[in-house]
C-alpha cells in the first residue's frame, strides 16, 4: 500500500500544473479578448479531431484486458453518435464565430501541431503504460480544474449559454471519473519501479507538451506573436 501510495504521490508530482498556465488564469479573470478565446476552440478541435479515436486504440492494443476496457469506454464517449465530443467543441466555435468550414481550411497552431504528433508518437511507439501517463494522466487528470476555472468567466464574463459551454461543463464533471481510473490502472499494473518511473517520465513530459499547447494559444491569439 505505501508503495501504490508514493508512487500515486509522484504521479501528480509529475503532472505539472496547467491550470496556473498564465493565460488561463488571465482567461478566467475575464481579462482575454473573445478572438482568443475563439482561438482556444479553434486549437483544441484541431486537438481532438486528429487524436480521437486514434489514441485510444493505440494504448488499448497492447494493454490489459481491463484496460482495454477503460479505452473502449473513452473511445465510447467521445464518439457517442447522439452527443460526439469533437461536435461540441465544434458547438462552442460557432458560438464564437467560427464555421466548420473556416476550421476545416485554417492550419494548426505548430505547438498544437507538435502535441498531437508527440501523443500520436508516443502512444503507438512505447507500451500502454506510457499512453496513459501521456493521454490521460498528463492532460485528462487536469480538465475538471482546468474547465472548472474557466467555466464563471464563460458564463458571466463572456455570456455564452450552457448549450454553447457543453464541451466545457461536461468535461469538467466526466473526466474526474477518467482521471481518477486512469490513476486506478496504473497504480494496479505498475508493480516494478521500472513501469513506475516509466510512467512518471511520460507524465512529465506529457505536461510539458500540453503547457506548450497554451503557450502557443496565449502567443498568438492573445499577445499577438504570430506563430502561423
Amino acid at each position: 500500500m505505501a508503495k501504490n501510495s508514493s508512487f500515486s504521490s509522484q504521479l501528480k508530482e509529475a503532472v505539472g500544473r496547467e491550470p496556473d498556465h498564465p493565460f488561463i488564469e488571465k482567461w478566467a479573470r475575464g481579462e482575454v479578448n473573445r478572438e482568443a478565446i475563439a482561438g482556444a476552440a479553434a486549437e483544441h478541435w484541431h486537438w481532438l479531431n486528429r487524436i480521437v479515436p486514434e489514441v485510444f486504440m493505440n494504448i488499448a492494443r497492447r494493454a490489459p484486458e481491463d484496460v482495454i476496457e477503460m479505452e473502449l469506454e473513452n473511445y465510447r464517449e467521445e464518439t457517442d453518435p447522439a452527443n460526439p465530443h469533437v461536435g461540441l467543441i465544434l458547438r462552442f466555435a460557432g458560438a464564437c464565430g467560427l464555421e466548420p468550414e473556416a476550421l476545416d481550411a485554417q492550419e494548426p497552431l505548430p505547438t498544437t501541431d507538435a502535441l498531437v504528433n508527440w501523443q500520436t508518437r508516443v502512444t503507438n511507439d512505447q507500451d500502454w503504460i506510457a499512453g496513459i501517463a501521456t493521454i490521460h494522466i498528463a492532460s485528462e487528470s487536469q480538465v475538471p480544474v482546468l474547465f472548472s476555472k474557466l467555466l464563471p468567466a464563460l458564463r458571466e464574463n463572456y455570456q455564452f449559454s450552457e448549450h454553447d459551454l457543453e464541451f466545457w461543463w461536461l468535461h469538467a464533471e466526466v473526466d474526474v471519473e477518467h482521471g481518477g481510473t486512469a490513476f486506478a490502472m496504473l497504480e494496479k499494473h505498475c508493480e516494478s519501479r521500472e513501469d513506475q518511473e516509466r510512467a512518471i517520465y511520460y507524465a512529465r513530459q506529457a505536461s510539458r507538451m500540453k503547457w506548450l499547447f497554451w503557450d502557443g494559444i496565449n502567443l498568438q491569439y492573445d499577445v499577438g506573436y504570430k506563430l502561423q
